[in-house]
């Protein structure tokens, strides 16, 4: 392996010592030492660090009064609000295992993360409860806590939901009532004897590198490795912001990228976390960057690119951002151009997977050093290496392409009750992404595309983050998600568009004439879809998987000759 070569700026050293704690130690640490600090901001209510404290000693001690203990699976199917985090460190002060299950999810895809985790509690909301109560009996579930999102809001606005929203939603029937757990539960500390390094406290549930739902084993240590070395990354910036941080939680805490940037960067720094439960609200998203001068903030690239795009994006001021982060899919140099014109701070693209906790890579917070199409750097204590797909051998060529691996203390422990899917991706210490990736002679990496996305043309790869990158370029063109179509023994490149409001559907010779300076021949599409919208993974990506999914249904009920290489309608 070469030598190191990567340089981080003055403050930030090449290896940083991550203690030896568990996560709700250090939330415990930081509520010590700014007790009557803000933590959360929900929909205009604020609870203390004090006050936070408070609830998760009641809550853990209720989960311990019921049989939860140390080992135990315990799930959350919640959005972003103050419930999440009570329930969060309840679960970690008890040792047991926090499984976060998205709110986008269906009742089977919430079933098969149940009985695969075999979790014993769930903790929900009562918009959920249906879901619930459909899949609990073919579960190991023994109870279902839940409660409301009008239990945190302030005065009127409780009420109001009250009486009139919550009226639609499921009652509390069997299940056992949030704030009932609060009430009973004694204010005192549990303290439960856990080995950072070996302890699960998260299995976070992910596609991994081959499609299939797997639980990454995150340990106390691996979340501690993220919560110590990311808040780092701001002494990168020309000028940092004064007094407490105050940062966005607009990115899905049931998202690892979510979980470990906008939460535990935020109880790290002793910040405070302005939580927003759908951050397809766009609205919501800007009013509260511009009401609460937010400055940091951590979004997938078409969240970006939405706000940037909003016709009301002049009625909010959104200057107060210092340093956004992208990441989940490739950030279009476009997306970061148009979103950095209304702020004065840098957006930056970063990489990570469910299986590295997540982050392992990052631009410096310095537009004069960031690279655009480009993940960065790695972050202290991680090394990375590409790799040739076929020998397994390290690539030293500067500029090649090949698998990336990484190593370093956010590496999970492996999968969930699935030696076999552990031991294909854990090899000697490195976990091996599934991405294909190249570094340059400075050391930033640039992620190709995932191997199992390469599409292969008459022998040639197409990646189709290249095509993608072009396609965004197009003034007409809001969204692209492209996928290979096999027909016999051949594959083609299909383009899959979201037209810009107003603009028209552009013909496949217009989208040829278009990339022909751009892409080279084959790797232009020959087949083109309009639609009102793409699927869309947990965190917002375009899901890919989803798209080869309904091509290939299509496909199964249309005979190939009718099939036309032209422009599909919607």
């Amino acid at each position: 392996m070469p030598e190191q070569i990567w340089n981080y700026c003055e403050g930030i050293p090449d290896h940083i010592d991550v203690p030896e704690i568990s996560i709700v130690e250090m939330f415990r640490n930081t509520a010590e030492k700014f007790p009557d600090r803000q933590i959360t901001e929900f929909k205009g209510k604020y609870k203390t660090y004090k006050e936070t404290e408070e609830d998760v000693n009641r809550f853990a001690n209720s989960l311990k009064d019921i049989g939860i203990k140390k080992g135990d699976r315990v799930a959350c199917l919640m959005p972003n609000c103050p419930q999440y985090v009570v329930a969060f460190f309840a679960v970690n002060s008890l040792g047991a295992i926090f499984t976060a299950i998205s709110v986008l999810y269906t009742a089977k895809e919430i079933r098969y993360q149940l009985q695969d985790s075999e979790a014993k509690a769930i903790i929900t909301l009562d918009l959920f409860l249906d879901k619930v109560r459909e899949v609990k009996g073919e579960t190991k579930l023994e109870f279902v806590i839940a409660g409301s999102i009008g239990d945190e809001l302030p005065g009127f606005t409780a009420f109001l939901y009250k009486n009139i929203i919550a009226r639609k939603n499921p009652k509390i029937l069997d299940e056992l009532a949030y704030k009932d757990f609060l009430k009973k539960g004694a204010n005192k500390r549990i303290e439960t004897k856990i080995d950072s390094k070996e302890d699960i406290a998260v299995l976070q549930y992910t596609g991994g590198t081959t499609g299939i739902m797997k639980g990454a084993m995150l340990t106390n240590y691996n979340l501690m490795a993220q919560a110590t070395i990311l808040p780092y990354w701001d002494i990168w910036l020309p000028s940092r912001p004064e007094g407490q941080y105050k940062i966005s939680g607009c990115l899905p805490m049931s998202h690892i990228f979510g979980f470990s940037t906008s939460f535990l960067w935020t109880i790290a720094v002793g910040g405070l976390l302005y939580l927003i439960p759908d951050p397809r609200q766009l609205e919501e998203v800007m009013q509260s960057v511009s009401k609460n001068k937010i400055q940091f903030m951590f979004a997938v690239p078409i969240l970006y690119q939405k706000i940037a795009e909003h016709p009301k994006i002049d009625k909010y001021d959104l200057s107060s951002l210092y340093l956004c982060i992208s990441g989940g899919e490739s950030l279009p140099q476009s997306t970061a151009e148009k979103f950095e014109e209304a702020i004065e701070g840098v957006l930056i693209e970063g990489y990570g997977l469910s299986e590295s906790s997540p982050v392992t890579h990052v631009n410096p917070g310095n537009k004069n050093l960031r690279k655009v199409n480009a993940i960065g750097i790695p972050i202290p204590n991680t090394l990375a290496m590409v790799v040739d797909l076929d020998t397994q051998e390290e690539l030293t060529e500067y500029g090649k392409e090949g698998e990336l691996w990484v190593r370093g203390p956010s590496v999970m422990k492996g999968y969930w009750n699935n030696k076999e899917a552990s031991d294909a991706v854990l090899v000697k210490g490195w976990l091996r992404t599934g991405d294909i990736a190249s570094m340059d002679e400075k050391g930033y990496f640039k992620i190709v595309d995932r191997a199992k996305d390469m599409i292969i043309v008459s022998g040639y790869k197409v990646w189709p983050s290249d095509v993608e990158e072009v396609l965004y370029a197009h003034p007409d063109i809001n969204m692209v998600g492209v996928v290979q179509v096999k027909e016999k023994n051949s594959e083609k490149v299909k383009a899959f568009l979201v037209a810009e409001p107003g603009s028209k559907e552009l013909s496949r010779e217009e989208i040829k004439v278009f990339c022909k300076d751009k892409l080279a021949a084959y790797k232009i599409p020959t087949i083109i879809e309009y639609k009102e919208d793409l699927p869309r993974t947990a965190v917002g990506k375009v899901s890919r998987k989803d798209l080869r999914q309904s091509e290939v249904a299509a496909r199964s009920t249309t005979r190939a000759p009718d099939i036309k290489q032209e422009v599909i309608k919607k």
